[in-house]
């Protein structure tokens, strides 16, 4: 069985290196030419968008999986309409994953415990959530954000009106 991974970084590497016992094959498709997964399988080089691309990963591979939570939805959606692709997990739990709100909400939904948390999306909301929820806190950006990036880390009111300024203008958790 081959598996189709979109995305050949490091989780990508990793995920091969546990299939390889199992005796599952791998394609990946990156843009990244020194990708980590590049010397343990093929790669297709191109952007997660290329329908040229992703038509070709559909049709050697059994089953497509993500190493990425930022992977274009679109992209994998198309996959599967289009092609017929089997997608795991499912196209919605990548959606869910890129978007902070819309995973707590799914945890709350499935009763899955959360930290304290709420959606801010302006300074006044900013200020309602620190009451509600307390400091220490961290502002997070609403999409994009992974590995630490687009979250700061708020002592003080004074850091926040810093993280609102450093984090910009885009949806904040």
């Amino acid at each position: 069985m081959t598996v189709g991974i979109v995305g050949a970084g490091q989780l990508g590497r990793m995920l091969a290196l546990s299939g390889y016992p199992l005796g599952l094959e791998f394609l990946f498709l990156d843009p990244a030419r020194e990708a980590p997964a590049g010397d343990l399988a093929p790669v297709l080089h191109g952007a997660f968008t290329d329908r040229r691309l992703l038509a070709r990963l559909a049709r050697r591979c059994e089953v497509i999986t993500f190493d990425w939570e930022n992977v274009p939805v679109a992209s994998l959606t198309a996959l599967a309409r289009v092609h017929g692709a089997r997608i795991c997990p499912p196209v919605a739990a990548l959606a869910a994953g890129q978007d902070r709100v819309a995973e707590k909400r799914l945890f709350g939904r499935l009763s899955i415990p959360t930290t304290r948390w709420r959606a801010v999306d302006s300074r006044p909301a900013m200020a309602h959530a620190i009451a509600a929820v307390g400091l220490p806190g961290v502002l997070k950006t609403r999409r994009l954000g992974y590995d630490g990036k687009g979250q700061v880390l708020i002592r003080t009111r004074a850091d926040a009106e810093r993280a609102w300024e450093q984090l910009g203008q885009v949806p904040l958790l």
